[in-house]
């Protein structure tokens, strides 16, 4: 008998891998399915969108099939070769359909193949019912957008598709959806700050003179408090996109130097980004002291930046590992998934209990990214501190077709890990139900 036990203690521990994961963890059939169905029910808060209200649709000049284009399409249309003048064309000018798709096409051609594109390709066939974007399809589809647009299209596709509870935007409130509606601001113009036209400018706006580096202190302050005010729920930080995100501990006569140099200037005084980093670098700690104060998470633009011509370099997290170990007691909110820092934003998030990995637009910019990392962070970092979804979009319908994305990819790597035995079938229900709504409710107090 002995013998017995001892032979079967050799051959459990020579077997780890299978025999205890597998007896442990099995599941019963059709958890894949479940899972998928779970994932289908639970209400979303979206954490990072730019949507244009439909009051401004109807106004403007693509209501019509550029209208999905907007933002993401457009950047991809622009690397495949449209110059940038055509912008204005498509969007800002009266033009049929027709005539703005025998410009867009050629451009179309070379880039259909990126995941923005095949998105919006998505949104037409799921939404419109029109499955191929050419010249017989732009003009039944732009009419279908126009009659959309002329009901409560808006309400029904993020209340009832997409089954959002909240969605958090960029830069300021949205009238009329103060119901499901929230808003995070940036403080951009102390933050970027190189000339002396912005400072007389916050004075005209704020009715209250900046002479001094005080005064330029008082100002941001004056203004945050403002938004307060106003139910502003979280600050955006967007350096990356003008300058490094390397932000340092500077002394007040450091910062006054450039200040002076500022204000003493003619109107039209403008310095370089680096000149102005002693003076940018003194005001982000400024901020993020009222950030501490007011208890409000910091939510930080890394990794990739929509356009051209940006410096990658500069938008690398690790960058901000100083103002991560300065201040403790402030969360920091990374968004994209940090792309293509993902190996790195898993280490900062594992060290740093004040970092939060949120995985809004990664699902646009790499689908194969988005799934290869959320298995990563899913094994390095406590699931309290991921989020999941925010569509980074200007329009409902291409917000619609990446959270299809968002559910299919991360209901995948979920049922894998519960194949794998690595987890439960519920608790990859659990961890569905906080990176998808639950973490962010707590992070931005959406109670």
């Amino acid at each position: 008998m002995r013998f017995r036990v001892t032979l079967l203690i050799l051959i459990f521990s020579l077997l780890p891998g299978k025999a205890q994961k597998y007896l442990h963890y099995l599941q019963a059939p059709g958890f894949e399915n479940r899972i998928v169905h779970y994932i289908d029910t639970i209400r979303i808060i979206d954490t990072h969108e730019h949507l244009i209200s439909p009051e401004m649709l109807k106004d403007s000049y693509f209501l019509d099939f550029s209208l999905l284009f907007m933002q993401n399409g457009y950047d991809d249309l622009v690397s495949a070769g449209m110059p940038d003048t055509l912008f204005n064309t498509i969007f800002n000018r009266q033009l049929d359909p027709v005539s703005k798709w025998n410009i867009i096409e050629p451009y179309w051609n070379n880039s259909f193949n990126t995941s923005f594109n095949r998105l919006i390709l998505q949104s037409t066939a799921r939404l419109y019912g029109i499955n191929e974007l050419n010249e017989s399809t732009v003009g039944p589809l732009s009419e279908k957008i126009r009659k959309a647009y002329g009901t409560d299209w808006f309400d029904r596709i993020i209340r009832d598709s997409c089954r959002i509870h909240y969605f958090i935007k960029d830069g300021n409130n949205m009238p009329g959806k103060d119901g499901f509606a929230r808003y995070e601001k940036r403080f951009d113009d102390w933050l970027t700050i190189r000339s002396k036209y912005r400072i007389d400018s916050l004075a005209v706006s704020q009715l209250d003179p900046i002479y001094s580096l005080d005064d330029f202190v008082k100002s941001l302050e004056t203004a945050f408090e403002k938004e307060l005010k106003n139910g502003m729920i979280a600050v955006k930080i967007f350096s990356s996109y003008y300058r490094t995100l390397l932000f340092e501990k500077t002394s007040a006569d450091a910062a006054k130097k450039v200040f002076k140099t500022l204000v003493n200037g003619e109107e039209d005084f403008k310095i370089s980004m680096k000149e102005a980093k002693p003076l940018q670098d003194y005001m982000l700690f400024k901020l993020l002291d009222l950030v501490r104060k007011y208890d409000k998470p910091v939510a930080i633009h890394t990794g990739i930046q929509a356009g051209k011509g940006k410096i990658l370099g500069d938008s690398d997290p690790e960058l901000l590992t100083g103002l991560f170990i300065d201040y403790p007691d402030v969360k920091f909110v990374l968004y994209h998934g940090s792309y293509p820092y993902g190996g790195e934003v898993s280490a900062l998030a594992k060290n740093y209990r004040n970092v939060y990995i949120d995985m809004n637009w990664v699902y646009m910019v790499s689908p194969t990214y988005s799934e290869r990392f959320f298995n990563e962070w899913l094994e390095m970092v406590p699931v309290t501190r991921i989020t999941a979804f925010g569509g980074d979009c200007m329009v409902v319908e291409n917000v619609y077709s990446e959270l299809i994305s968002a559910k299919r990819i991360i209901s995948k790597v979920l049922i894998n890990k519960v194949r794998e035995g690595y987890i439960t079938e519920h608790e990859a229900m659990v961890i569905a139900k906080m990176i998808f709504h639950d973490n962010a409710a707590k992070l931005y107090k959406l109670n």
